[in-house]
Order: structure tokens, then sequence, then C-alpha cells
């Protein structure tokens, strides 16, 4: 059996720059976002229309919603690990002093 270790500080501090990643990629999609309209505010026609639904329809929601939202679950997928070991150790050395 292969042994297993955290160390729960270090862990702590992934968690909370992986949450403060994942706001800083939603603020980051916004200014995408927005930057993007601006680029094709002028344009007229067909390609227009396609790329706006293409982005609207495929590119805005994996920016502005999965990816931050796959980056904050890793967050709490970690932690919820962080917090199971904490506790089965707790767990164990409690059964140890109370014997």
């Amino acid at each position: 059996m292969a042994s297993c270790r955290i160390v729960n500080a270090a862990v702590e501090t992934a968690v909370e720059e992986i949450r403060t990643a994942s706001t800083d990629y939603k603020t980051a999609a916004t200014d995408f976002i927005s930057a993007f309209n601006s680029a094709i505010a002028e344009m007229e026609g067909a390609a227009k229309d396609a790329i706006e639904q293409f982005f609207k329809n495929k590119v805005e929601p994996f920016i502005s919603e999965d990816l931050p939202e796959a980056i904050s679950g890793m967050a709490e997928l970690l932690e919820a690990n962080r917090s199971n070991f904490a506790d089965i150790d707790q767990q164990i050395a409690d059964s140890i002093t109370n014997g």
C-alpha cells in the first residue's frame, strides 16, 4: 500500500489561490467578451452573424462559465480531500488515545 501525506497549510493556500484564479478568469472573461464585441461591432454581413453566433454559443459559455466553474470545482475537491484527511487523522489519534 502506498503511503499518503498532505501538508494542511499548503493545501489550504493552494485552495485559496485556485479560488482566486477562478474569480480572475471570470473577470478576464468579461473583459474578453467586451473587447471581442467591440472588435466586431461595426462589421456587417453573414460572416459577422456567424462569428457572433459562434462566439455567443460556444466561446462565451466556456470562458465565462465552464472554465471558472471547473477551476472552482478543483478547489472544492482539494478542500474536501484536505478536510477528510484532517478528520481521519484526528479520528485515528482519538482512537489511539481513548483506546
